[in-house]
């Protein structure tokens, strides 16, 4: 992540720029485009990303491939506008306003570079999968801060958004490896997350092979096994000590076993 003094800086200087709520004004014109796609389908060609922006100066195609739908299913549409004011909710609690807001910026002015960067042949596919792209940086980015959130899948099969983010990120794989085209603009697309989400992914690990070490070197529970009758001393609160049973029938410790 930038270095937090910088980002705090840049904060109390321009904080007040920040939209708040800026993932659900998204989301409320993604409701509108669809409506806007469903009632005339050619829409959709004037608002995607693509090298008309400098050619023919249509420069509102900047923004507004931010608000073409992820899918054509109401049903779908619906459930995606949902996860969508979700992962900004949440990225906004955790991060603040200022932060969700440059994080979206700077995931947007990425594919903007990717866009100006590629051969011209290639421009126009990059482009249109510029708001998936994007949609998936800010997904990758919320299964980082909240790792434990459950959705439930169907309405019906609870997921931990870490599982799903592990199954999207296997697939940017897969797409990366198998459809070159995808190559720079999913490296660009993804330059925030590894700026602001990988030192938080990685923190993460740190802190969970921590507790995992602790847990296996914490003292065992339940009943001891073993436990000595004169300083009642136990095989759990020193798992080192040798135990013996002596002639009486009782178990000692190897510093009290009777002589």
């Amino acid at each position: 992540m930038p270095s937090p003094s910088l980002l705090d800086r840049a904060e109390r200087r321009f904080g007040h720029l920040a939209i708040p709520g800026l993932l659900r004004v998204i989301a409320s014109f993604q409701a509108l485009c669809f409506i806007l796609i469903h009632l005339n389908p050619p829409f959709r060609d004037a608002l995607v990303l693509s090298p008309a922006v400098w050619q023919k100066w249509e420069i509102w195609r900047l923004f507004t491939f931010c608000f073409i739908p992820q899918s054509d299913s109401i049903i779908w549409i619906i459930f995606a506008i949902f996860i969508l004011i979700r992962i900004g909710d949440a990225l906004e609690q955790a991060w603040g306003k200022f932060r969700i807001n440059l994080y979206f910026a700077a995931s947007v002015a990425a594919l903007w570079a990717a866009m100006a960067v590629m051969g011209p042949d290639l421009r126009e596919a990059a482009g249109r999968t510029a708001g998936s792209m994007l949609y998936t940086s800010l997904f990758l980015a919320f299964a980082t801060v909240v790792p434990n959130y459950t959705f439930l899948i169907f309405f019906v099969f609870p997921v931990k958004v870490k599982w799903l983010a592990v199954i999207d990120a296997g697939y940017l794989l897969f797409l990366f490896v198998t459809i070159s085209v995808l190559r720079l603009p999913m490296v660009v697309a993804l330059l925030p997350y590894a700026c602001f989400g990988l030192p938080i992914l990685l923190r993460n690990i740190r802190n969970a092979n921590r507790r995992a070490e602790f847990k296996a070197n914490a003292l065992p529970t339940g009943d001891p096994f073993h436990q000595c009758a004169v300083c009642h001393r136990t095989d759990h609160s020193d798992p080192t000590l040798e135990f013996r049973i002596a002639g009486d029938d009782k178990e000692y410790c190897a510093d009290h076993l009777p002589k």
